[in-house]
């Protein structure tokens, strides 16, 4: 009866296949992991950017009657004023950026109000808002690796101050 011979290189030949498939499929997982992380971080930056627009876009449009929107300026700290009269009183909300925070106030109108006991809504480097002519405002918030979002916002009732 005739033995198998062991083939070395048939052997050889299969273990050097079997490592250049796994190298292969770690290289291509580690390279999924980073986009992954890309994504995960693109998603996170979004968020907080476009999140802080839409509730500042949406507390506008809530305000938006004849002088209920307007720019004022608190303690040296730009403040979008938003008015509404809630049972013959009116009240102001107040929405600033203060202490690396997009926060926000609510106050009987004609009180005195303190920029640090205003609720923080969002974290971002900046927030800002203009008048731009007419009815036009411009915020632009800006997120902790420094990359601003814009958006125009047209008011119903006429131009801001």
């Amino acid at each position: 009866m005739r033995e198998p011979k062991s083939h070395l290189t048939d052997v050889l030949f299969v273990l050097a296949l079997f490592t250049v498939f796994i190298i292969t499929a770690l290289i291509v997982a580690l390279m999924g992991a980073e986009v992954y992380s890309g994504t995960v971080r693109s998603m996170n930056r979004n968020f907080g950017t476009q999140t802080s627009l839409t509730y500042v876009s949406t507390k506008i449009r809530q305000s938006d009657e004849s002088g209920g929107v307007y720019l004022d300026e608190l303690g040296g700290v730009p403040v979008l004023v938003l008015e509404q009269e809630i049972e013959g009183e009116t009240f102001q909300t107040l929405i600033y950026h203060y202490d690396g925070w997009l926060r926000e106030t609510f106050i009987l109108k004609g009180m005195d109000a303190d920029l640090q006991f205003g609720v923080p809504i969002m974290q971002a480097d900046g927030f800002s808002v203009t008048a731009e002519g007419g009815n036009l405002l411009r915020i632009t918030c800006t997120a902790a690796d420094g990359i601003g979002v814009s958006a125009l916002i047209s008011t119903r009732t006429g131009a801001v101050e």
